[in-house]
């Protein structure tokens, strides 16, 4: 019968017990070749071998008494000692996942189908007194953040495991020191906005939650060869090698698994032209909201997570899904944040260190030196943290104020005010990490790279005093007529003996003279206007727009005004734009 945890006062703390061999079940034991089972109720019966020695060190389930699990601890060929905490359900079933996940791992099996049930029957009964608490997911629990291979802060005299299907590293990973990092990587983003700010946001990711920032990420967008994917592995070994790097080529399905691994964590996609435009805004919603989609197979609760990402991709998101004949919402340009990743100088970095003599040989560099210096910087971050974690958040607030009140543009919208939020607590995390002596940066360093890289997104922006429903508005009236002003306006001011040749007709337009001038008026059919202008819009919200430029004219408390006599003396309300929409910043 499988043991229990041991309960005290507290339900929700369950004690662990002293290691003890593992009691085997009826009929199994161990010999040189491992593990064997020979049939206690038939005399004439022959040992079967089962796998490799495989011990069940412990049981495990959460502060609810769920999720049960098993700790199973075995040496690989190559000597190694491998230690996995699996949920019990793989035992389910066939077991074909746990089989796999085991041979990838080392153990060797026996793969006849009474072995494998065999296999799930002594991990389910074989008895341990060790009892730990398990969580699924990287990240915060408690007061303590949960690494696969470690727990940092304050247990409580627990013993707390990671319990997953996937019993690898998850991407974190530590080589060389925190040092050597800091001298070999760190170093080079001095000077470099870019560079600085996506090591600054790698230290931000474990911090979102406890700060109160909803998730997100930021995009460094440009054409190929400027370095890009160098600030990736720069971010990412923050906290393990390049294999932490992720593609955007993937199925929805397979993103939400590899966010919710990443929960409390960096997330580094690149290369996002490779991902299917019509599936990208769907993705960047999903990411930062943090949630799984319920489908009607699911039995639990959906996964969820908080992930920071950093993308690249030679596209800006609005691009990426245009191609794909879809339309960006602003809640995707707030949320995946558009950074050009050309500073002007030298591609990506803004400054050649002395040690090299070109972009080319620094970008070389930073790829070694991420690949042999990596994983140190996260974990001692964490434990600085978690160390002064009242001071440290006082500290961050101080700073993020102070950005704010530097960098706030006159005017700004709410969008606007979130964005400058998320670049603002991405430069207090990278001040913090400075303080904590992990950067070796001077003070000011990280708020200097978040500057001028939220500088980059606002020019690319526009006017920060216009919302980003407003200025796809007014772009999509504005490509509208400069594309079918010649060919799907008739003009009233033609000839009579002129024959007109308009096909698939949109409106009229006739030149006409105001305070402004002399302007072209476009008169837009009510159909064309709310069916195909502002298709994917809100039509109000597009009038507004172009009320708030000055270019629609309009009747009092109305959207329309009536249109010239057209051709058989009839009249029609109109959606009338003045041309002075094309000559608009």
């Amino acid at each position: 019968m499988n043991a229990q945890p041991i309960i005290k006062n507290d339900p929700k703390v369950i004690d662990i017990q002293k290691t003890k061999p593992t009691n085997m079940p009826e009929g199994f034991s161990y010999t040189k070749r491992g593990l064997v089972y020979l049939d206690p109720n038939n005399e004439n019966a022959n040992p079967l071998w089962i796998c490799s020695k495989l011990e069940v060190t412990a049981q495990t389930c959460d502060t609810e008494s769920n999720n049960w699990g098993r700790v199973v601890e075995f040496t690989d060929p190559a000597g190694k000692r491998k230690k996995w905490v699996m949920p019990m359900e793989l035992l389910a079933g066939r077991g074909d996942q746990l089989h796999a996940t085991l041979l990838n791992m080392g153990l060797k099996l026996n793969n006849q189908a009474r072995a494998r049930s065999l296999l799930a029957q002594f991990i389910q009964n074989a008895h341990t007194d060790k009892q730990a608490v398990c969580v699924t997911r990287v990240g915060w629990f408690e007061d303590c953040f949960i690494l696969p291979s470690r727990t940092l802060g304050d247990a409580k005299g627990r013993e707390i495991l990671l319990q997953t299907p996937y019993p690898d590293s998850l991407g974190f990973s530590e080589r060389g020191t925190l040092d050597t990092w800091r001298d070999s990587v760190a170093a080079y983003a001095k000077g470099n906005s870019r560079l600085s700010f996506a090591i600054s946001a790698a230290f931000t990711a474990p911090l979102l939650s406890l700060i109160g920032i909803e998730g997100g990420g930021f995009h460094f967008r440009g054409g190929s060869s400027l370095g890009k994917t160098t600030a990736l592995y720069m971010a990412a070994s923050v906290w393990g090698g390049h294999d932490r790097k992720k593609m955007w080529r993937a199925t929805t399905n397979g993103l939400e698994q590899t966010a919710y691994l990443h929960n409390d964590s960096l997330l580094c996609l690149d290369e996002m032209g490779e991902m299917n435009g019509r599936d990208i805004g769907a993705a960047v919603y999903m990411l930062a909201n943090g949630q799984a989609k319920q489908r009607m197979t699911d039995t639990t609760k959906p996964k969820t997570w908080i992930t920071l990402f950093v993308s690249t991709g030679e596209l800006a998101l609005k691009a990426a899904m245009l191609e794909a004949g879809t339309l960006t919402r602003a809640g995707q340009e707030v949320r995946l944040i558009d950074i050009e990743a050309d500073t002007g100088a030298h591609g990506i970095f803004d400054v050649i260190l002395d040690a090299e003599s070109c972009s080319r040989e620094q970008a070389e560099h930073l790829q070694q030196a991420t690949q042999q210096q990596h994983g140190t910087a996260g974990v001692a971050f964490l434990e600085r943290f978690i160390a002064s974690r009242s001071d440290s958040l006082q500290a961050l607030e101080q700073t993020k104020a102070q950005f704010l009140a530097q960098h706030t543009p006159p005017n700004a919208t709410n969008q606007v005010q979130r964005v400058l939020n998320r670049f603002a607590t991405v430069a207090a995390c990278g001040e913090l990490a400075t303080s904590y002596g992990l950067t070796g940066w001077n003070k000011g360093e990280a708020v200097q790279g978040a500057a001028a890289c939220f500088k980059a997104w606002l020019n690319h922006m526009g006017d920060p005093s216009q919302t980003d429903e407003h200025r796809q508005a007014l772009e999509r009236v504005r490509e509208f007529i400069e594309r079918h002003s010649q060919s799907r306006f008739d003009n009233l001011a033609k000839a009579q003996n002129e024959s007109p040749i308009i096909q698939n007709m949109a409106g009229y337009k006739r030149l006409e003279v105001d305070s402004n001038g002399e302007n072209v008026v476009y008169y837009f059919l009510p159909t064309v206007f709310k069916n195909e202008v502002c298709k994917g819009l809100d039509v109000n919200t597009v009038c507004t727009a172009l009320k708030a430029a000055g270019v629609l004219k309009h009747d009092a408390g109305r959207n329309t005004a009536k249109s010239p006599v057209v051709e058989g003396g009839k009249r029609f309300n109109a959606y009338c734009v003045d041309s002075t929409l094309l000559t608009l910043d």
